[in-house]
């Protein structure tokens, strides 16, 4: 827990260079790891993934005396410009769910053309999951803007997948070309 706090607190220009840096090391990961490989280490990363979201943002919570919900999407940019932590809160929902977004469409066959939008589907139903845990177990507040921030960080680490898929057949494009000569 105190790595993750570590993490919380760290400068903002920082964070956003850590998760560069991890989007970009995970793409080369999966390009240098073949099939099963790519698979194990993927779904491996993803049952982290969800085992430490489900823990930071539902079992190591203590309860409120009164449940909170925020329905209105974007309010959270609306406050930030009363109190600026907001923005730090928004990013490290975005940081949550991009490990999932990174590791999803490489468990799933590449064959599959919708990988993207399955994994941007999982990630809303367990994030919408687990605000309505927070609402119920009255865990913190229950917001919209957290779904879409979380659903924001799926989608950022979906883009290795497409950089990834991309490369993939730029190099059988070019292998097929030079055998062919």
């Amino acid at each position: 827990m105190n790595l993750i706090w570590h993490f919380y607190v760290q400068n903002l220009d920082i964070v956003v260079i850590e998760m560069i840096c991890a989007f970009l090391i995970w793409t080369v990961l999966m390009l240098l790891l073949k099939g099963k490989a790519r698979r194990i280490v993927s779904l491996t990363a993803a049952i982290i993934s969800v085992v430490m979201i489900v823990s930071m943002t539902v079992l190591k919570r203590g309860s409120a005396e009164t449940a909170q919900i925020s329905l209105i999407p974007f309010i959270s940019f609306v406050r930030a410009q009363e109190e600026v932590e907001v923005y730090r809160s928004m990013l490290m929902n975005i940081c949550l769910f991009m490990p999932i977004g990174l590791s999803i469409p490489f468990v799933l066959f590449e064959r599959y053309k919708h990988n993207v939008l399955i994994t941007i589907a999982f990630a809303f139903f367990l994030s919408a999951g687990i605000e309505t845990a927070q609402f119920l177990f009255r865990l913190g507040m229950c917001e919209t803007d957290d779904v879409i921030m979380n659903v924001i960080g799926a989608l950022i680490g979906t883009l290795s997948f497409l950089i990834y898929s991309r490369i993939t057949k730029f190099r059988k494009k070019h292998i097929h070309k030079h055998i062919a000569r």
